[in-house]
C-alpha cells in the first residue's frame, strides 16, 4: 500500500460498519470499483436507502488486506497515545 492509504487508513477508526465512500476515502478507491471489489468477494453489504454499509466482520474475513490496514492503522494511533 503507498503511504496515501496508509495515511488515510489511519484516520479511519475501528467500528462495526463502514459506509462504502469511507472505505472509498480511505483506500484512495473510486467509490463504484470499490463496490464492485467488494461484491466480487463475496461481501455482503447491508443497504439502507442510497446507502451500502459494509460489516466490520465481512472485511475481516472476506477481504483480508483492507481489514489488515484498518488494524495495524488502530494499533499505531493506540500505540502513539501511550
Amino acid at each position: 500500500m503507498s503511504r496515501r492509504v496508509h495515511e488515510t487508513l489511519a484516520r479511519l477508526p475501528i467500528k462495526a460498519l463502514y459506509t462504502i465512500g469511507e472505505l472509498a476515502r480511505a483506500s484512495s478507491i473510486e467509490r463504484r470499483k470499490l463496490r464492485r471489489l467488494l461484491e466480487r468477494e463475496g461481501v455482503e453489504l447491508l443497504v439502507s436507502g442510497r446507502i451500502s454499509y459494509v460489516p466490520l466482520s465481512e472485511l475481516e474475513v472476506k477481504v483480508r488486506p483492507l481489514w489488515e490496514g484498518i488494524k495495524a492503522a488502530q494499533a499505531l494511533r493506540g500505540f502513539a497515545d501511550e
